[in-house]
């Protein structure tokens, strides 16, 4: 939720002006870690997906402490070096799944069963149009028990492409801001970001400060 995450070698993402017009996290690559953290206090999350596996996402979920009912993490990965890479932190964890694919992460979308996860993790791709469309593809299947959480939510395109789902919060206390969409309402996600804004001294990255306030 640990060290830098994908991005850190390839920005497209975070080149547009609008990355700019406000301060930035110091570590923008971990500002979804409390939020993710706080998911798994308000739910019990045991079957997790996502979409483009990271230093601060493939091993916060698989951090025990952080999610302690973790059964199966399942990641979606179009960035072969990347995954390898991945792969070598995260010690053979028999918990994980990692799907290499080939071609477009939303094009792999529609042969997933999306209803056999409790979250779901949208964080991928190299550009803002390839993450829309995963976006998109996700929200096209109505899924109805999952929880989605969208990281560098404060772009645009992101928040039009999940128009779709019935209920959105944005996580703003740092900046890049965090998504969460869903069909169902999330109990208890506006105490979430209340409780992280109270607590904005953290730096995002800081796993075991956020494990002390939020447990």
């Amino acid at each position: 939720m640990m060290s830098v995450g994908k991005n850190f070698f390839f920005a497209p993402l975070r080149l547009c002006g609008k990355y700019f017009s406000t301060p930035r996290a110091r570590n923008d690559y971990s500002t979804h870690v409390p939020i993710l953290i706080g998911l798994a206090r308000l739910r019990e999350i045991r079957t997790v997906l996502e979409f483009g596996c990271g230093y601060y996402s493939t091993l916060t979920f698989l951090n025990r402490t952080a999610f302690p009912d973790l059964q199966r993490l399942r990641s979606v990965e179009n960035d072969v070096e990347w995954a390898d890479m991945i792969s070598e932190v995260a010690n053979d964890d028999d918990r994980w799944t990692l799907n290499r694919i080939d071609g477009e992460t939303a094009d792999a979308v529609p042969r997933l069963d999306l209803e056999a996860f409790d979250l779901i993790l949208i964080d991928d791709s190299k550009t803002s149009a390839q993450r829309s469309s995963t976006i998109r593809a996700i929200a096209n299947k109505h899924p109805q028990r999952p929880w989605i959480a969208i990281h560098d939510y404060e772009v645009d395109e992101y928040q039009f492409a999940a128009r779709a789902f019935k209920h959105r919060y944005a996580f703003k206390a740092y900046n890049p801001h965090t998504g969460l969409v869903c069909n169902r309402i999330v109990p208890g996600a506006r105490e979430l970001d209340r409780l992280i804004k109270e607590n904005k001294t953290l730096e995002p990255d800081d796993l075991p400060g956020w494990l002390n306030r939020i447990l």
